[in-house]
């Protein structure tokens, strides 16, 4: 059903994204088949037409290169609209432009791509010299006479006229050149402008609607693929020129950071999405740690992408470093995408898998065309531009199916909730119904081996021994159901804390006197105040006697155990500490868990709750209990209950 399901969504996508793809407007790159310049052509694509020289040394000035015996032996007709791949050359341009008697005098030279740091364009006057026009995405907007994403210019054709054009760019050198007639040139602007204001209005639509969707409903995936989408848009803002027509008046700095925040923003954000998207934390923890170490080498390097001045030869190496990593990283994850779908065949897994694959063989196509391997033409050009908006689509798709599951996971979690509430809360009042009616039984099988050891004294010593434990038994049950009973009255709001000023040696010398008497002589008074403190002075006293209580039973018969107290500005400290075994740190963190009991518990009596109720009744008082122990050396309670004297 599932794989039908996914079938079906690439029968709609498929057709859409190649209507897209081939209705984008591309005229900017089809080539008239007659190459001149006449009133019934409104544009001209100078691919075919354009001469080329590099200049490895980039020193040579304009007036050397443009001598007419130099541009004859050194300039090579270039076959037509390809990248010239990456080098730190300066590539020098040039063409012959003849109108026919019926051209209009006046064209707009369109120079491209938009992302070109400096190109320098000298025009051939028709009074004899050159107009030099310094432009480029790292120059400032006001030079362009044009104020246009594109590098474009107004020129006066007249016949035999020659431009020249001089590229320095880290970039690939993707020069392309086209003329147009000034009123053609507007209208194609105008619709060029238009459809890529559409496309980043989608874009940023998706951006913000995965941001308010994964706050709401607590969703790191949502989160970090809205992160992603907003720096998709701040990447091709730049590759497409538009930063410094939005940013003209810090173009110079903008530019720059911006489209390297998009893509280390972009990079960090995806690894991001798939950690918890494939939960490599839980099902692959090595994947886990490489994705990790990738995200924190994208965050390590925004601090470059903002001062650019910290830029160093050593830099460009990590920048390998995160892209090979970047790359490895989208590789597994989509290996563990396709593992994962064939293992639970989940239709979002699928829908995910064919998103991403569309932005990457997007941006193998872009490579392999500014390295030259590819001719630059309507399909290799716009379809790294499409892709980014084609895979915000169906990844919407997958997205809208991953939030259809989280809200079945919600309303099953809730109803699970709701059950399990339910079940406790019967179990308790079971439990409290029980725990009540066993306290009269047991009280009188008290007062029965009571009677019978007053009524006969002269009992075997067998006999007798037998009677005691029956008394010890019941008063152990006694109490563990008077401590059941009295953590439900206080978790329900049944007990009410009632403070007064009480004495606190008072309280922890009645505290000692409530404790057997064969147990008495084991107790040490230390350090007490003599003051009084604001407490309830019942519920802290039995708090007090269940910490003894538990002291003297796990520790060594002749050990001692201390209780002492000290009072302050900040409140009142109770400790007991005991000279026993102790407890380890995964003890320690237990402690406290209803019915929970050590490993020194065994063959000793007690229901783990005794811990449990005091620690209740110190919350009560709006303080808190903590134990400190090393094992072999004892066991420290500390009581603080926050106040004033």
């Amino acid at each position: 059903m599932k794989r039908d399901a996914a079938a079906r969504v690439w029968c709609v996508i498929l057709p859409v994204l190649l209507s897209v793809l081939f209705s984008w407007p591309v005229s900017a790159m089809a080539q008239e088949p007659a190459l001149r310049l006449s009133a019934d052509v409104p544009r001209l694509s100078l691919a075919g037409r354009l001469e080329h020289f590099a200049d490895a040394t980039g020193t040579l000035p304009f007036e050397a290169v443009s001598r007419p015996e130099f541009a004859r032996s050194r300039f090579v007709r270039l076959p037509g609209a390809r990248s010239l791949g990456y080098d730190t050359d300066a590539h020098w341009f040039r063409v012959q432009l003849t109108p026919t008697a019926d051209a209009p005098p006046r064209w707009v030279l369109v120079i491209g791509t938009p992302e070109l740091e400096e190109v320098d364009v000298w025009v051939e006057k028709r009074g004899g010299g050159f107009a030099h026009h310094a432009m480029g995405y790292h120059r400032p907007y006001e030079n362009r006479p044009l104020r246009t994403r594109q590098f474009a210019l107004p020129v006066e054709v007249f016949g035999g006229m020659h431009v020249y054009i001089r590229v320095r760019t880290t970039n690939a050198i993707n020069v392309q050149a086209d003329i147009w007639q000034v009123e053609a040139f507007t209208a194609d602007e105008t619709r060029s402008n238009f459809y890529r204001g559409m496309y980043f209005g989608i874009l940023l639509i998706a951006a913000v609607l995965y941001a308010i969707l994964g706050a709401r409903l607590r969703d790191v995936v949502m989160s970090a693929y809205a992160a992603y989408v907003a720096s998709q848009i701040l990447f091709n803002l730049g590759t497409n020129g538009y930063l410094p027509v939005l940013l003209s008046a810090h173009a110079e700095w903008f530019t720059d950071a911006l489209p390297r925040i998009g893509w280390l923003g972009g990079a960090a954000s995806i690894v991001l999405m798939w950690d918890r998207l494939l939960d490599l934390k839980r099902n692959y923890p090595r994947v886990h740690h490489l994705f990790l170490a990738t995200l924190a080498l994208n965050l390590a390097l925004l601090p470059f992408a903002l001062l650019p001045f910290l830029v160093g030869e050593w830099l460009l190496w990590v920048v390998k470093l995160a892209n090979a990593l970047n790359s490895l990283n989208f590789f597994i994850s989509m290996g563990l995408l396709l593992r994962s779908w064939r293992s639970s065949r989940r239709g979002e897994l699928l829908v995910y898998f064919v998103a991403f694959v569309i932005p990457a063989l997007g941006t193998t196509i872009n490579t392999t065309a500014n390295w030259g391997l590819l001719s630059q033409n309507a399909v290799t050009t716009n379809f790294y531009q499409i892709a980014p908006l084609a895979h915000v689509l169906v990844m919407s798709y997958g997205l809208a199916l991953r939030l259809r599951q989280l809200q079945y996971d919600k309303a099953a979690a809730e109803q699970e909730a709701a059950l399990a509430t339910r079940r406790s809360e019967e179990q308790r009042r079971f439990v409290a119904m029980l725990s009540h009616e066993f306290g009269n039984p047991l009280a009188a099988i008290d007062r029965a081996a009571q009677m019978i050891q007053i009524k006969m004294p002269g009992l075997a010593s067998p006999e007798a021994q037998r009677l005691a434990q029956i008394r010890g038994n019941a008063a152990t049950l006694s109490g563990f159901v008077e401590h059941f009973l009295m953590t439900e009255a206080l978790d329900h709001g049944a007990l009410e804390v009632s403070p007064v000023p009480w004495s606190v040696r008072g309280l922890l010398e009645e505290a000692i006197e409530r404790q057997e008497e064969t147990a008495i002589g084991r107790l040490r008074l230390g350090e007490c105040p003599d003051g009084d403190f604001m407490l309830d002075p019942t519920l802290v006293g039995v708090a007090i006697g269940n910490l003894l209580a538990n002291a003297l039973r796990y520790s060594p018969p002749q050990s001692p155990v201390e209780l002492a107290a000290t009072l302050d500005g900040a409140g009142l400290r109770i400790r007991v500490s005991d000279r026993g075994p102790g407890m380890g740190q995964d003890e320690l963190d237990k402690l406290g868990t209803p019915y929970f009991r050590g490993t020194a518990s065994l063959g000793k009596k007690g229901s783990g709750l005794g811990y449990h109720f005091t620690r209740r009744i110190v919350e009560a008082h709006g303080g808190r209990l903590t134990a400190h122990s090393n094992i072999g050396s004892g066991l420290e309670v500390e009581i603080f209950l926050q106040g004033h004297p």
